[in-house]
């Protein structure tokens, strides 16, 4: 027991165990009402929640114990599993239903979403190709080419579900990865640039993200449709002012704001603990990223550091995707808040995500401590990005 807890990074924890807790307490106000009415029990989402945590913390602790190492002698196995999930999905009568998407595969009450798991197998795939491919990392066709192939398979299952929102946050975790790989700044601008136009196409091309697009820009317009559920986020943030009506005093999640306790629990962190709830769940997630780049700055070799910013930047880009859409910033994806929202796959996979980051920090404290120097020449920043156009 002992050694579990060795080297572990304490501040990493406390934020993961801030951050868990705190959406523990908010799924169970959030959901009350409508666990009341679906269920008859006003503890129905928290007992799941508090399950899901329970689990997905004994796993934090074991996978923080594996070297991430491992993962990567791995990757082809855990890519082709991933596959093999995402094409079971798309079989009629496999894949299960709801809202108009088929994203989840299960067995009665257990159920679970592939894609989630794909956002890791995509990190571990490309920090692993990437270390591998170094001294080509320059060459396009060599060097950049393969990875990109098997992404583009992933994210064209992924649409076919459909799920634009877990497409592009996979795409975004996996651009931090190339940010920091050592590729040449020409290569990564036009891989943008043909994945905002590809992101703007798909986005225009269907009636239903056009529709989310358009009450996105005046949800007013269309306030009984379209952006109802924008607008009711609207009126709980705004209500909420600068201390908020209490906790378990949220009048919008009274069967007004839909999806209170998952997508848009951010919406009633605000409306019951005004400004200071806000600012309490953007500085936790704003301390989370600044460690998570404190670790990938300090990781003792390159598969480390580009799977600790992959994963930082995937988490991020969750956080934001999730707060813009709750704010009206951006369009609603149907993103979670990580940790925070209502969601035993995001909960659990977010987790081992978190794991994996917390083992590149145990093997960077324990080398520290057993006075063992980095011996990896591209230790620093600077070298990752040597390269010029």
């Amino acid at each position: 027991m002992k050694g579990l807890f060795r080297d572990l990074d304490y501040q990493l924890l406390a934020i993961i165990l801030l951050l868990s807790s705190f959406g523990l307490v908010m799924v169970y106000s959030s959901s009350f009402a409508f666990s009341i009415l679906e269920y008859g029990s006003g503890t129905h989402f928290f007992y799941r929640q508090l399950l899901w945590l329970i689990v997905s913390f004994l796993l934090f602790l074991f996978v923080s114990k594996i070297p991430y190492q491992i993962y990567g002698k791995w990757a082809p196995v855990l890519i082709g599993i991933v596959l093999f999930f995402l094409i079971l999905i798309l079989i009629p009568g496999v894949g299960l239903e709801r809202n108009h998407s088929t994203r989840w595969l299960g067995v009665g009450p257990f159920i679970f979403q592939p894609s989630e798991l794909v956002k890791i197998v995509m990190m571990i795939f490309f920090a692993k190709v990437y270390t591998n491919k170094q001294h080509y990392i320059r060459d396009f066709k060599k060097g950049l080419l393969p990875p990109l192939v098997i992404l583009a398979m992933m994210i064209g299952l992924i649409l076919l579900q459909p799920d634009l929102g877990t497409s592009i946050s996979i795409m975004l975790g996996c651009a931090g990865i190339l940010l920091v790989s050592g590729a040449r700044w020409l290569h990564i601008g036009i891989l943008g640039l043909i994945g905002t136009a590809g992101v703007t196409f798909l986005a225009i091309t269907e009636s239903y993200r056009m529709e989310r697009l358009v009450s996105y820009m005046n949800p007013f317009a269309d306030a009984e449709d379209e952006g109802f559920q924008l607008v009711n986020s609207y009126l709980a943030i705004g209500d909420g002012g600068l201390l908020g009506h209490g906790l378990g005093n949220s009048v919008q999640k009274l069967g007004y704001l839909p999806e209170a306790h998952t997508d848009f629990i951010m919406a009633i962190i605000s409306e019951e603990l005004g400004v200071f709830g806000v600012f309490f769940v953007v500085g936790l997630f704003t301390w989370l990223v600044f460690k998570g780049y404190s670790i990938y700055k300090h990781a003792t070799d390159r598969m480390g550091r580009l799977l600790a910013f992959g994963i930082t930047t995937q988490i991020a880009t969750q956080a934001m995707l999730n707060l813009g859409a709750v704010s009206g910033l951006l369009p609603i994806t149907g993103i979670p808040l990580p940790l925070v929202s209502y969601g035993g796959t995001s909960i659990v996979m977010t987790m081992i995500s978190l794991a994996i980051l917390m083992n590149i920090s145990r093997q960077t404290n324990e080398r520290i401590r057993h006075g063992e120097e980095q011996t990896d020449p591209s230790k620093t920043t600077l070298y990752m990005r040597r390269s010029v156009i």
